[in-house]
């Protein structure tokens, strides 16, 4: 049996920051530096106008055809040697045709170390500059800390928008096996992964959306959806944004006149409701989970029966009803 073990990736390693150079309007310098962990790294500088965007800039660089960017964020709790970053970035490696998907992935960091972590190992790494305390540390769900987060994450992503992009937003939890992408329609101004998929993807009363899987079509009435969903967190103080969302969405996809949908769990799937067919499962959220070591655990059980089906011969496969394994920290039997 064929297994991928120890996997070790030859990367060309991109990485972009920013300088600002005082405040008489000299241009901006943007570094990049390239090399692998075994070669010199080597560098050029490229000057930008005063007035230029830096976040505008790295976009452009990472964005697909038809102006779309894939995004994750995190801080360096999450970033830290043999974590979630990691093994995030392993997946695109040894899924299914999607390695190239990371020449289009934009990682947003929230504090220093995290973003020196990140331009070790990856192409577009962005930093995104807080007051917040204790920014580095792991947010415990529904602390204060963690909800400020994620209005802070609603924000910057309505300005993403703005800037013209659509974007595929994914928690760095989701391990990517598959380009979920093709599973979006054209038609979707917005759509979501759910945590349980009720059988409808236009079903907006019953499906409950999940942040942390979020497509959004860059469009003006897009940016007011989402301006209009931050302003709302005042009416819910102690509340995150994907439980806001849940109250207004179907309000809000009337008014702003917006197609929401939720993509079937068949094809991004999670702790919460796992995919019963590996043949198509094209992403594996560590949702209903909480604590990084709980959901590192499960996902490495995850990758591992990744690389046990991808060694089977298809022709096993065609008779063999494959499932990933449904035990572990957080995995448990429902969905099945």
């Amino acid at each position: 049996m064929f297994c991928v073990g120890g996997f070790v990736a030859a990367l060309l390693i991109l990485s972009i920051h920013y300088t600002k150079l005082g405040d008489d309007k000299s241009p901006e310098v943007v570094t990049v530096t390239s090399g692998s962990h075994n070669m010199a790294v080597e560098s050029f500088t490229l000057v930008q106008k005063a007035d230029q965007d830096p976040l505008a800039v790295v976009l452009k660089s990472a964005a697909m055809e038809g102006n779309t960017v894939i995004l994750t964020q995190a801080n360096e709790a999450w970033m830290a040697p043999n974590s979630l970053f990691d093994l995030f970035l392993e997946g695109f490696h040894v899924g299914e045709g999607i390695e190239h998907l990371l020449n289009h992935l934009v990682v947003v960091t929230e504090d220093k170390k995290g973003f020196e972590k990140c331009k070790t190992v990856h192409k577009y790494c962005y930093f995104l500059k807080t007051k917040k305390r204790n920014i580095g540390k792991e947010k415990v769900y529904m602390s204060k800390e963690y909800i400020v987060t994620m209005w802070a994450r609603n924000k910057f992503q309505r300005r993403i928008l703005k800037l013209g992009y659509n974007f595929l937003y994914t928690d760095m939890d989701i391990l990517w096996l598959r380009n979920p992408l093709r599973h979006i329609a054209i038609t979707s101004d917005l759509a979501f992964a759910s945590d349980f998929f009720y059988g409808d993807e236009d079903s907006i009363e019953t499906s409950t959306p999940n942040g942390g899987f979020m497509y959004v079509k860059s469009s003006n009435k897009t940016v007011q959806f989402f301006k209009s969903w931050y302003e709302q967190r005042v009416n819910y103080p102690d509340q995150h944004d994907q439980y806001v969302l849940n109250q207004i969405k179907v309000e809000f996809t009337k008014r702003f006149q917006v197609r929401m949908q939720f993509v079937n769990s068949l094809y991004t799937a999670g702790f919460c409701e796992m995919s019963k067919d590996v043949s198509k499962v094209c992403t594996v959220h560590a949702n209903c989970c909480v604590t990084i070591g709980a959901k590192l655990q499960d996902l490495r059980s995850i990758l591992e029966d990744w690389k046990t089906y991808k060694s089977i011969p298809p022709w096993v496969k065609e008779k063999e009803n494959f499932r990933f394994r449904d035990h572990g920290i957080c995995l448990h039997p429902m969905g099945k």
